[in-house]
């Protein structure tokens, strides 16, 4: 710990992150949603939340479904005030280890080959879009959604479930327009986001060595191009080719920019920006993002946007109180901070002395 603070500090600081988050969950009552998110915040599956949350099993089920609706874009809004922002897209497999997904599981899971655990194991697709507040350095998610390719989408409707196709290009597009409010100064992803939809202004990426661009009339491959930098047109989007012929001892890399005026510092300053996603993954991952796996789509997407918010309580509660800490260590303080104030029905009800 970095800060020492007093045991009345400590719940006013977790009283205050869960009332800033609270306000995206509109469709569930304040007492249960204070109740789920400190619940989900230590309770990896919904057996667990039920439990620390004290509530009926039942009634957390049917409050997932409610928690699907959550925006968690306005609670971060409210975080980073005008201050400029990076976007920062990439996706995820959420992995659901007892799902049956012979082809397809009832809550969407596929089989994937996991490069971690070095073998096939059934799966969900994730969108994850963060922002990087460029001005404190923390990154937070905005948005996290499951994607699913037609294969998924016709299993699903011949069981019953009310499922749109929707690649994750698809649903990164139709989440830009909730973007209104933030000051984003640039967005970046990798090559697999990239095509003629997503080429928009400011905007850095990274192109495959198979990717074919004009230059002076003619349409070359990236890779003919010796390391420098480059004002091409790709996909009749003009752009700065950066090529590097070994970046960081991963071989030959091609990146870029939409912004013609951006110097190679720039776009790979911004690239590798691109990674903090990764570490807002594995804390969504420590909280239990893989701990649902449930029979209807709605159900199992509610869970996923609970334990999203319920990082951003421990975010919240981390950076008003100068914790330099993980989010699992975090939430271990948190149940501690609740547990000592008799539970958490007890925890903001109660009258409190310095």
């Amino acid at each position: 710990m970095t800060k020492e603070l007093t045991r009345e500090e400590y719940y006013k600081a977790l009283e205050k992150a869960v009332n800033e988050v609270i306000l995206s969950m509109t469709g569930t009552r304040k007492d249960v949603a204070k109740r789920l998110l400190l619940g989900a915040v230590v309770g990896r599956n919904a057996t667990e939340i039920a439990q620390e949350a004290e509530m009926d099993y039942e009634t957390v089920l049917n409050n997932l479904d409610k928690a699907a609706q959550a925006k968690l874009i306005e609670v971060v809004k409210k975080l980073v005030g005008d201050h400029p922002v990076l976007l920062i897209i990439d996706d995820t497999h959420d992995h659901k280890l007892y799902a049956r997904a012979m082809p397809v599981s009832r809550n969407g899971a596929q089989i994937f080959y996991c490069r971690a655990h070095k073998r096939f194991e059934p799966a969900i697709q994730l969108l994850v879009i963060g922002v990087k507040d460029l001005v404190n350095n923390q990154i937070y998610v905005i948005h996290i959604i499951a994607y699913i390719p037609r294969k998924v989408e016709e299993e699903l409707k011949r069981r019953g479930e009310e499922v749109k196709f929707k690649t994750k290009i698809d649903a990164l597009l139709e989440f830009l327009s909730s973007l209104s409010g933030l000051n984003v100064k640039a967005r970046v992803f990798d090559s697999w986001y990239v095509n003629s939809r997503t080429l928009q202004g400011n905007t850095v990426g990274e192109l495959k060595s198979s990717a074919r661009v004009v230059e002076g009339g003619r349409s070359v491959p990236v890779s003919e191009f010796p390391q420098g930098e480059y004002l091409v047109e790709y996909l009749g989007t003009p752009i700065k080719l950066l090529v590097i012929d070994d970046y960081k001892g991963y071989g030959r890399r091609y990146f870029f920019s939409t912004d013609l005026n951006d110097t190679a510092e720039d776009i790979i300053t911004t690239w590798e920006n691109r990674w903090d996603i990764e570490v807002l993954i594995r804390e969504l991952k420590a909280l239990g993002l893989e701990g649902g796996s449930f029979l209807t789509w709605v159900r199992n997407s509610g869970f996923v946007a609970l334990k999203a918010l319920s990082l951003l309580v421990v975010q919240y509660f981390k950076y008003s109180t100068g914790l330099m800490l993980g989010a699992k260590r975090l939430a271990r303080l948190i149940k501690s901070i609740y547990r000592e104030a008799g539970g958490i029905k007890k925890l903001f009800k109660r009258r409190r002395k310095p």
